[in-house]
């Protein structure tokens, strides 16, 4: 049998954290890239030297970390800076990705991604899993979460790809508009689902 990648994607606020979070529980192994990429960002010479290239000094801040409230107005209202941002970082995130599988020992592993369709990821992946939710849902778990005003949210989530379009590229769709217990109980089918099938 072999190795079976299930890569979980959704816009920011739709619950895809929480939805892989399950999973972790259980023993699997997720990559988080959005996380990885964050890290990278603040550890790669390379990846610094570029972003400081194309978007100014003021990408870091004096302890040279990420400064991310300036470099979110450069990106989240341009569609084209965002991509650039991509282009820079993902390189990068993907050869950590690639040292990171290599040391998987179980059945199957996830890629957690914002991003996965954008970033050319999902071409990798053997199960796509799209968790949407209604955009009332989003902005309140990212208002508590982060704190952003309702404007910023809504323009960051227009550079995204739309739940429509990730569903469209998905073989499955989780619609997280219920509870806590009803997206584990979602979380643990699939789970049961993919266990399942590496029996064969």
């Amino acid at each position: 049998m072999k190795y079976f990648l299930v890569g979980i994607t959704g816009q920011m606020g739709s619950g895809k954290s929480l939805f892989s979070s399950f999973f972790k529980k259980k023993g699997i192994s997720v990559y988080s890239s959005d996380e990885r990429g964050k890290f990278l960002m603040n550890q790669k010479e390379e990846i610094k030297k570029n972003i400081i290239k194309y978007f100014g000094k003021e990408s870091y801040n004096k302890e040279k970390k990420i400064n991310k409230i300036f470099l979110a107005k450069k990106i989240f209202n341009d569609s084209n800076a965002l991509k650039l941002l991509c282009s820079i970082v993902h390189p990068w995130v993907l050869l950590d990705f690639n040292n990171w599988i290599l040391s998987q020992k179980s059945f199957f592993s996830i890629k957690e991604s914002a991003l996965l369709f954008e970033s050319g990821s999902y071409k990798k992946c053997d199960l796509i899993i799209t968790i949407s939710s209604p955009l009332e849902k989003k902005i309140e778990r990212i208002i508590k979460k982060d704190k952003l005003s309702e404007n910023k949210i809504i323009s960051r989530i227009k550079n995204q790809i739309s739940d429509v379009e990730k569903e469209k590229y998905s073989d499955i769709i989780v619609k997280n508009n219920k509870d806590i217990f009803f997206l584990q109980k979602k979380a643990d089918k699939i789970y049961n689902k993919i266990i399942k099938y590496g029996k064969r």
